[in-house]
């Protein structure tokens, strides 16, 4: 079998959370604005970037790295196709704000149940996806892919939950002791 050239493995590990950074700078744009804007969208998408790189540490950290017949390039793309539900329910969303006023928005999410269980409707949908990667993983019981996904969540949610909310945290934490 001819080897690869090593700039094919490296656009294989970076175009879907390339996608996955893309769509939230977009809908960040089409949110704050009702349109895309390269000038709102490219800069979006950057600092959002800090979410698929999250997953791809979660994911380096429970990886089989000698054991697998999939190069760590190809299960980053297999990995991020659990995405597109979250990406779909999110340009869903900000389609909503572009196509809609503020206001007429924000009488729909008045009562936010909707968004809620349809959010944890796709959250379900992913969290199950990523189950069947980690399972399909050569020699992976039911057990290690749960535990394979569990690890992978945390190492990825808390450091987003971290970046994301942080710098406020840190000046709650600021005023109380008076810095």
């Amino acid at each position: 079998m001819a080897q690869q050239p090593p700039h094919s493995n490296a656009w294989l590990a970076i175009r879907r959370p390339l996608l996955v950074a893309a769509v939230f700078g977009c809908a960040v744009s089409l949110m704050t604005s009702g349109r895309l804007s390269l000038r709102l969208a490219a800069p979006a998408t950057l600092y959002w970037s800090f979410l698929p790189l999250l997953e791809i540490a979660g994911l380096a950290a429970v990886w089989p790295w000698k054991r697998s017949p999939i190069s760590f390039a190809r299960a980053i793309d297999l990995f991020f196709v659990s995405n597109t539900p979250w990406s779909l329910w999110f340009t869903a969303f900000a389609g909503l704000w572009a196509l809609f006023s503020p206001a007429r928005v924000f009488a729909w999410t008045g009562n936010p149940w909707p968004v809620y269980a349809s959010a944890l409707a796709v959250g379900l949908w992913c969290a199950r996806l990523d189950f069947r990667f980690f399972r399909d993983i050569p020699g992976r019981t039911p057990a290690l892919a749960c535990r394979d996904l569990a690890v992978q969540r945390l190492i990825a949610w808390t450091g987003g939950v971290a970046w994301f909310m942080g710098p406020a945290a840190w000046q709650v934490v600021a005023s109380r002791v008076g810095l």
